[in-house]
C-alpha cells in the first residue's frame, strides 16, 4: 500500500469507464428526470452510486497496485460533492446522513494529519540541515529537497514512511511559490570547480510560447470569473483560485527553466527541467552520447526518454540522445514517477555538451 504512483500504475481505462457507468446514467436520472419524476428512494440510490460504489470501484480497480486508503477518503469526498450537485433538492432527504458520515471522516483524517504535522514539526531543522548538505551534492532545489525529505523523515512505523510522498508533492507547490515570487534576483547556477553548466532555454521559440501563455491565461481568468459570476459568486472565486495557481505555475515553471541548467559533475548528470521533471543519471549507468536519428515526432511517441529541451510552437530537431545502461527512475510533477531509458538534449551550446559527456565517460 502506497501513495507513490507513476503515471503508467494508473488503470486509465478501467477508470474512465467507471465513471461512465456510474455518472452518465445518474445524471440522466436526476438532472434529465429521462425515467420520469425523481423522488428521495432514487436520490438514495444515485447517492450510494456516487459516495460508496463508484469509490470503492476507483480504489480497488483504477490503479494496478494497493494505493493508500487516504486516496480513497478523498474520492469518498469527491463523491459527497458530486452527489450534492446531482441530486435536486427536493430527493435530498437522505443525503444529510451521507454528508453527516463524510464530515466525520474527514475529521478523523485532519486529526490524524495534524499528529503526522506535529511529528515533521520537530524534525524541520534537520531538514533544513539536510536540505543544505543535499545542496552541495545535486545543485538544484527539487532533488535535493526530495533527498532531505528522504533523509529526515524515516520512522520506525514503515508504515508512515510512505507519507514523505506527500512532501515530494507539497514540494512542487514550494517550488512554484520560490521561483515565482522569491528568485527575481537570483542568478543562474554557476559554473565551479568539477562542475559544469549547460542552459537550453536561450536558443529557442519557447520564450514566445511562455509569453503567449501568460496573456492566454490572464485573459482567461479574467473573462471565465465575470461569466461564472453570473451564475455563483462563490464558484467564481473559486475557478479564479485556480487559474490564478495554474498561471503561478507556469511563471515559476519558466523562471525554474532559466535558473536550473543541465549540471554535469564528476559524479554525473543533474537535471531540473523547470519544475515538471528532474533527477540525476550516474556516469556508470550512461552508456553514451550519440547523433540523434529519430524524427520530433518519433521522439515524442518515445515513452522510456526524457526529453532535455524547449519547444517553440513547433517540435525540433533534437541534436543528441544519451542512451542508458539500464531503466532509471525520474521525478515528475506532483511527486509521479516515471522510468526512462534515454535522455534527448538540445541545450544552447550542444557540441560542448557532447565533448563533456565524452570526457567524463573518458571516450
Amino acid at each position: 500500500m502506497t501513495l507513490s504512483l507513476s503515471l503508467q500504475e494508473i488503470a486509465w481505462k478501467r477508470i474512465i469507464f467507471f465513471l461512465l457507468i456510474i455518472i452518465v446514467p445518474n445524471y440522466l436520472v436526476m438532472q434529465l428526470q429521462m425515467v420520469g419524476p425523481i423522488d428521495d428512494r432514487v436520490g438514495i440510490g444515485t447517492a450510494l452510486d456516487l459516495i460508496v460504489i463508484l469509490p470503492l470501484l476507483l480504489y480497488f480497480f483504477g490503479f494496478r497496485k494497493r494505493v493508500s486508503w487516504i486516496l480513497l477518503c478523498g474520492i469518498i469526498f469527491s463523491g459527497v460533492l458530486l452527489a450534492n450537485w446531482m441530486i435536486p433538492s427536493h430527493a435530498d432527504a437522505h443525503l444529510t446522513y451521507f454528508n453527516a458520515v463524510v464530515v466525520v471522516l474527514e475529521v478523523g483524517v485532519i486529526a490524524f494529519e495534524l499528529v503526522l504535522f506535529s511529528a515533521i514539526l520537530k524534525r524541520i531543522p534537520l531538514l533544513i540541515k539536510n536540505y543544505q548538505m543535499e545542496k552541495t551534492i545535486h545543485h538544484h532545489f527539487l532533488l535535493s529537497f526530495s533527498r532531505a525529505i528522504q533523509q529526515t523523515f524515516i520512522f520506525q512505523n514503515k508504515r508512515l514512511n510512505k507519507f514523505g510522498f506527500l512532501l515530494r508533492l507539497v514540494a512542487t507547490d514550494l517550488a512554484a511559490i520560490y521561483y515565482c515570487l522569491f528568485s527575481w534576483r537570483k542568478k543562474k547556477q554557476a559554473s565551479v570547480e568539477h562542475v559544469n553548466s549547460f542552459t537550453f532555454h536561450k536558443d529557442g521559440g519557447y520564450l514566445g510560447v511562455f509569453y503567449m501563455l501568460v496573456h492566454a491565461m490572464v485573459i482567461e481568468i479574467i473573462a471565465v470569473h465575470m461569466m461564472v459570476a453570473q451564475y455563483s459568486h462563490v464558484a467564481a472565486w473559486v475557478v479564479t483560485i485556480f487559474d490564478l495557481y495554474a498561471l503561478l505555475f507556469i511563471i515559476s515553471d519558466y523562471k525554474a527553466i532559466r535558473l536550473s541548467p543541465v549540471i554535469l559533475s564528476n559524479k554525473g548528470i543533474h537535471f531540473q527541467k523547470g519544475i515538471r521533471q528532474y533527477g540525476f543519471i550516474e556516469w556508470n549507468t550512461v552508456k553514451g552520447i550519440m547523433e540523434n536519428k529519430k524524427s520530433p515526432e518519433e521522439v515524442k511517441q518515445d515513452r522510456a526518454s526524457v526529453e532535455l529541451a524547449l519547444h517553440g510552437l513547433e517540435r525540433e530537431q533534437l541534436p543528441f540522445v544519451i542512451e542508458l545502461n539500464r531503466s532509471m527512475e525520474i521525478n515528475q510533477v506532483f511527486g509521479f514517477k516515471k522510468s526512462v531509458e534515454r535522455l534527448y538534449v538540445k541545450v544552447d551550446d550542444p557540441y560542448a555538451f557532447r565533448d563533456k559527456v565524452n570526457h567524463y565517460l573518458g571516450m
